[in-house]
C-alpha cells in the first residue's frame, strides 16, 4: 500500500486549487476588460445589443403606425421591415393620388425618429406589382424642416416611381 505524505497532498491540492482560481479570476477579469461599459453607457450607446433590439423594435412600431395611417385609403395587405420598409397595398388610385397619403404618413413617422428607406408597392387586382415609389428619410426631413415645399417633396416621391 502506498502511503502519501499529508503535507505533500495539501500542497498539491493548494496548487491545483490556486491554479483553478487564477484561471477563473483571469477569465472573469478578461471578460470584464472586453466590456467595460457602465450601465448608463449601455443605455445610451446605440451599438449595444439592447439598443439595437430597442431600435429595431421602435422602427417596427413606427412602420406599423404608418401602415395604420395609410390602410383605410390604400388597403395594406402585407408589409415587411428588413433594412427597408415595404408596405404592399391594393387600393391605389394612381401614383399622383397615392403620393400625398404615403408622403404625409411617412413624414409623420420620420418626425418620430424612423430612419429607414421605404418602398410602398401598389399591387393590381391579380397581386402583381403595379408600381412602387421610394420614400427617403432625407426627403421627409427636408420637407419637415422647411427646406422643401410640399410640392417639392411630392415631386421627389413621384420621380422615384418605378
Amino acid at each position: 500500500m502506498v502511503q502519501y505524505d499529508v503535507s505533500k497532498r495539501v500542497t498539491e491540492m493548494s496548487r491545483r486549487t490556486t491554479l483553478i482560481t487564477v484561471i477563473a479570476v483571469g477569465s472573469g477579469a478578461g471578460a470584464g476588460c472586453l466590456d467595460n461599459t457602465t450601465e448608463s453607457q449601455r443605455e445610451n450607446n446605440n451599438g449595444t445589443d439592447d439598443s439595437d433590439k430597442n431600435g429595431a423594435e421602435e422602427a417596427r412600431e413606427l412602420a406599423a403606425e404608418m401602415v395604420e395611417l395609410i390602410d383605410d385609403e390604400l388597403s395594406v395587405i402585407n408589409w415587411e421591415l428588413n433594412g427597408m420598409f415595404v408596405p404592399e397595398y391594393t387600393e391605389s388610385a394612381g401614383v399622383e393620388a397615392d403620393i400625398p397619403i404615403l408622403g404625409d404618413a411617412y413624414a409623420e413617422i420620420v418626425d418620430q425618429g424612423f430612419d429607414r428607406r421605404a418602398m410602398p408597392t401598389a399591387l393590381d387586382e391579380d397581386g402583381n406589382v403595379d408600381f412602387m415609389v421610394f420614400l427617403e428619410p432625407e426627403w421627409a426631413n427636408a420637407y419637415l424642416g422647411g427646406d422643401w415645399s410640399e410640392d417639392e417633396y411630392y415631386t421627389e416621391i413621384e420621380d422615384s416611381e418605378h
